[in-house]
């Protein structure tokens, strides 16, 4: 699957692709992070130079040390706590099988958890008032793009869609609809999509960095009409006129 690109470096390395933002996190620091994994965990690098960790048994994410044995013990009683909290919720039913979890920020006093589905698409969390909810589909692309490394392809449909979405921004940008990207950018995206997947044709493993643009880019929808050049840097830069 290969997009046209109008313009961009002839082979996609040079690209600026700083208008993307992503999430950082906080890499093993001293001599913890020397310590061995207890297994069945591995680490994984961002294309960022970030790590994360993940246990496919447990289908458990964090980016915090545990190589810390603390923060592993941290990590490992928040999970617990979570799925008894799961076990009573009556609409457990609507949270697929395949199901990710993420811990982060930990402590003895406090977590962040959140869930993902690949299957489905979908973002979920669990709170003491609400139960079970869907996210957004910006959290599920958050997703996407803040751990990309620990599977060997991307999420079922969402290269498809990226690629779709990106055909219809490009059209709808030269018609004068207002998105997050400004055309030229699109192309870049464009440009830098085809680089990537034409390394995957060669047999490099270019899904960490493909699952980072595409989760970094999506969801690529209109915002607006057109705008006048100091709307359109407001908008660039986060801000609101």
């Amino acid at each position: 699957m290969s997009l046209s690109s109008q313009q961009g470096d002839s082979n996609g390395q040079n690209e600026s692709m700083d208008f993307i933002e992503t999430a950082q996190y906080n890499a093993p620091s001293g001599n913890s992070s020397r310590a061995l994994l207890p297994p069945p965990w591995r680490q994984y690098r961002h294309p960022n130079g970030d790590i994360y960790y993940y246990n496919p048994q447990l289908r458990l994410i964090t980016p915090d040390n545990i190589r810390d044995p603390q923060i592993f013990e941290y990590i490992l009683d928040a999970r617990e706590d979570h799925l008894q909290c799961l076990a009573g919720d009556p609409n457990l039913h609507r949270l697929p099988s395949d199901y990710e979890l993420v811990i982060s920020d930990i402590s003895d006093t406090a977590a962040v958890i959140r869930m993902y589905s690949r299957a489905a698409g979908e973002a979920y969390t669990w709170t003491e008032e609400q139960g079970l909810i869907r996210k957004t589909t910006e959290h599920f692309w958050s997703y996407v793009a803040e751990y990309p490394s620990h599977h060997e392809n991307l999420p079922p449909n969402t290269e498809e869609e990226f690629v779709q979405s990106l055909s219809n921004a490009r059209q709808a940008v030269i018609s004068g609809a207002v998105f997050p990207f400004s055309e030229r950018q699109i192309e870049q995206i464009i440009a830098r999509y085809n680089y990537l997947t034409g390394l995957r044709s060669q047999g490099r493993n270019s899904t960490p960095s493909l699952a980072w643009l595409v989760g970094a880019v999506m969801p690529l929808d209109a915002v607006g009409r057109r705008v006048d050049d100091q709307d359109l840097e407001a908008l660039m830069n986060g801000s609101s006129s």
